[in-house]
C-alpha cells in the first residue's frame, strides 16, 4: 500500500559488511514514499488464478493449493466456550492533543488484568491522523505495524502521510503502542538481551540457556506485574476498548506481519464487532500458538518453516541475478555455487564472518529493491576470500552463525502467546536435522525464539483458537509469493483457519506490502476497506518493482 524503500544495504565494502544489520523477526525495516492512485471499482493487474497444483512455486498458485506442510481445512464454525472479552471494562476517555504536524495524541487507561476490570490500570500511548474529508469520514482505521515490540505511535507518525489519499480522506488513521512497548508501560529488564550468547556450537549452549534464564529473572524482577498480562489477546482486548473510545460501531483494521495475529485474535474474541480487516503478511495462526499434532517439540519458526521461505527467496535471487548478467554484481559464474563455496570457507574459518553474511542476506531478502546492494556486498566478500585473505583479517568477530537477540518486549509477548519446547534436549536433537535440511537458515529458525525456554511468566488469558468464529464478512489476507518472514503457505493456512477469508497473492519478493509495492494490491486493499467488497479468493497481483531492472 506504500512504496517500498530502495536504499537497502547499498554497496558495502567487505570491511563495512559487519555493520549491516536487519530487523530480523516478524516486523520489517520500513520504506519511503511514492503512492498509487486508488481505483475503487476495477483492480488493474489483478487476475483470478486457475493454475495446476503441479506448477512450480514461481508460477500461479491455485486458491486452495497447499504450498507447505499440510494444513487441514478449517472445520465449520463451532460452538466453543465464550472466551474472556473486556469483562465490563469501561472504555477510556481520550483527550486528543496536537503532537506532530497534523497528528493528534492521547493516552488510554485500560485494565492490567481483564479478570479484574476495575483493578490495577495501565496506560497506552495512542496516535491518530484525522480524516482529511470529515464530511465523508467512514470511521477509524486501526493499523498494527507488527513486531511484537514495534511502537505503533512512531510508525504511524512516519508512515501515515504516505498512505493512499482515499484512506487518509475517509478514515482517521489510528495506532498505539501496545502494552509492554515504550510509551505504554514498557517491559524493563535489568539484564541485556544482547548479552545472551549464540547456542549453536556445543560449547556455547550452557551459557546461552543460563543467560536466557537470567534475562527472564531480571524481566520478572523489574516488570513482575506486567509479564503475566502481555499476550496478544490482552492487546486485542485493549483494541476493543479503543474501538469503543473512538466511537466506532465496528472495527476497521490493517495489520502487518505479527499484527495479523493481533487482528485474528480480535476477530475471534469480538467477531460481532468487525467491519473490515486486512491481514498483510500473515502468520499461520495455529503454528504461532500451539502447533499441529506432532509439532509439540518444534519451535514456532520451525512450525512456520521460515527457513524454507528464506531459502526459496535466496534461490530466486540467484536465478534472477544470473539472468540479469552485468546488472547484478554477483552474476559472474554460477551465483548458487559461488555462495555455497563462500559459506563453506566462512564456516571453516569459525571467526564469525559467516554471521555477517547471513545478516546481510536476511536484510536483503526483506525487499527485492535491496537485491542490487546485496549482490554488490556478496561479490565483495567473495573477492576478499582469496588465499591472502586481504580485507577481512582485521574485522571484529560476530557470533556464528547469525542468531538474533530479540527485545524484551518481543519476548514478553511471543513467549506467552506460543507453546514451545521447554527441554533443552529438544533443541539439541533438532540441530543436525535442521542444519542438514536448511544449511543456510535452519539453525537461525531453530533458535530464533529459544530464549523463551526459561521465560518466567504465562498469561492465562491468551487466546489459542478456535480461529473460525462467524463474522459479518470475509477477512482479506494478502501475502507476497516469496516472503522470508511470513511464507505464502502460512497465508494459505491462515485463510483456511479463519474459515471465511479471501487470499490475494502478490508475485513479488519481500516481507509485506510495506517492502513490496503493488498498485494492484494497494487498490484491492483500499477498495475492500472502503466499499467492503473483497477480491476473489486466489486472485494475484504483480509487484511494481522487478529486481535488477
Amino acid at each position: 500500500m506504500i512504496a517500498a524503500r530502495t536504499d537497502g544495504i547499498g554497496s558495502l565494502r567487505p570491511s563495512e559488511l559487519l555493520a549491516a544489520s536487519s530487523r530480523f523477526g516478524r516486523s520489517s525495516s520500513w520504506l519511503a514514499a511514492g503512492l498509487t492512485a486508488v481505483a475503487l471499482v476495477t483492480l488493474p493487474g489483478c487476475i483470478q488464478e486457475h493454475a495446476s497444483p503441479k506448477q512450480h512455486a514461481k508460477e500461479h498458485v491455485s486458491p486452495k493449493e497447499n504450498l507447505g506442510a499440510p494444513a487441514p481445512l478449517a472445520p465449520p464454525p463451532q460452538a466453543a466456550p465464550e472466551p474472556l472479552g473486556v469483562n465490563g471494562a469501561v472504555a477510556p476517555r481520550l483527550q486528543w492533543r496536537r503532537c506532530a504536524g497534523s497528528f493528534q495524541c492521547a493516552t488510554a487507561t485500560v485494565p492490567l488484568d481483564y479478570n479484574q476490570p476495575r483493578g490495577a490500570m495501565i496506560t497506552l500511548s495512542v496516535i491518530r491522523l484525522p480524516a482529511a474529508d470529515p464530511a465523508h469520514r467512514i470511521g477509524s482505521l486501526f493499523v498494527d505495524f507488527g513486531g511484537p515490540g514495534t511502537g505503533g505511535v512512531g510508525e504511524l507518525e512516519s508512515l501515515g502521510p504516505r498512505y493512499p489519499d482515499v484512506l487518509r480522506q475517509r478514515f482517521d488513521l489510528v495506532s498505539f503502542n501496545s502494552r509492554g512497548v515504550g510509551g505504554s508501560v514498557p517491559i524493563r529488564c535489568a539484564a541485556d538481551t544482547a548479552a545472551v550468547s549464540s547456542p549453536v556450537r556445543p560449547e556455547q549452549r550452557a551459557a546461552f540457556f543460563a543467560g536466557s534464564a537470567a534475562l527472564g529473572r531480571s524481566c520478572a524482577a523489574a516488570s513482575v506485574d506486567l509479564l503475566s498480562h502481555t499476550s496478544s489477546a490482552n492487546t486485542a482486548r485493549d483494541l476493543e476498548l479503543l474501538r469503543q473510545a473512538v466511537g466506532d460501531e465496528s472495527l476497521s483494521f490493517l495489520g502487518y506481519s505479527y499484527g495479523t495475529y493481533v487482528g485474528a485474535t480480535y476477530a475471534n474474541l469480538f467477531p460481532d464487532h468487525t467491519r473490515a480487516m486486512v491481514f498483510d503478511g500473515a502468520l499461520d495462526l495455529v503454528a504461532n500458538s500451539t502447533g499441529r499434532p506432532g509439532q509439540e517439540e518444534m519451535p514456532v519458526d520451525m512450525r512456520a518453516d521460515t527457513a524454507r521461505s528464506q531459502a526459496e527467496e535466496l534461490e530466486a535471487f540467484f536465478d534472477r541475478c544470473a539472468q540479469a548478467g552485468p546488472r547484478c554484481a554477483f552474476s559472474a559464474g554460477d551465483p548458487h555455487r559461488k555462495f555455497a563455496d563462500m559459506v563453506v570457507k566462512l564456516k571453516r574459518s569459525g571467526d564469525g564472518r559467516l554471521a555477517a553474511v547471513l545478516r546481510t542476506v536476511s536484510h536483503g531478502l526483506q525487499s527485492s529493491t535491496r537485491w542490487s546492494g546485496m549482490a554488490t556486498s556478496l561479490q565483495g566478500v567473495y573477492n576478499s576470500l582469496r588465499p591472502d585473505g586481504a580485507g577481512v583479517q582485521n574485522q571484529p568477530q560476530t557470533l556464528d552463525p547469525y542468531i538474533p537477540n530479540h527485545s524484551a518486549s518481543f519476548l514478553a509477548v511471543q513467549c506467552v502467546d506460543s507453546d514451545y519446547p521447554r527441554d533443552q534436549q529438544a533443541y539439541n536433537r533438532l540441530i543436525p536435522v535442521e542444519d542438514q535440511r536448511q544449511p543456510y537458515f535452519g539453525l537461525t529458525s531453530l533458535f530464533d525464539m529459544a530464549q523463551c525456554i526459561a521465560w518466567p511468566a504465562t498469561d492465562r488469558d491468551r487466546y489459542s483458537g478456535p480461529w473460525n468464529r462467524r463474522r459479518q464478512r470475509p477477512i482479506l489476507v494478502v501475502n507476497n509469493r516469496y516472503d522470508p518472514e511470513t511464507p505464502v503457505w502460512n497465508a494459505q493456512a491462515t485463510r483456511d483457519e479463519l474459515g471465511d477469508a479471501r487470499l490475494l497473492i502478490i508475485d513479488g519478493y519481500g516481507h509485506t506490502t510495506l517492502n513490496v509495492h503493488s498498485a494492484c494490491a494497494s487498490d484491492a486493499e483500499v477498495s475492500y476497506l472502503v466499499t467492503l467488497q473483497p477480491p476473489d479468493d486466489g486472485a494475484t497481483c504483480s509487484a511494481d518493482h522487478q529486481p535488477f531492472r
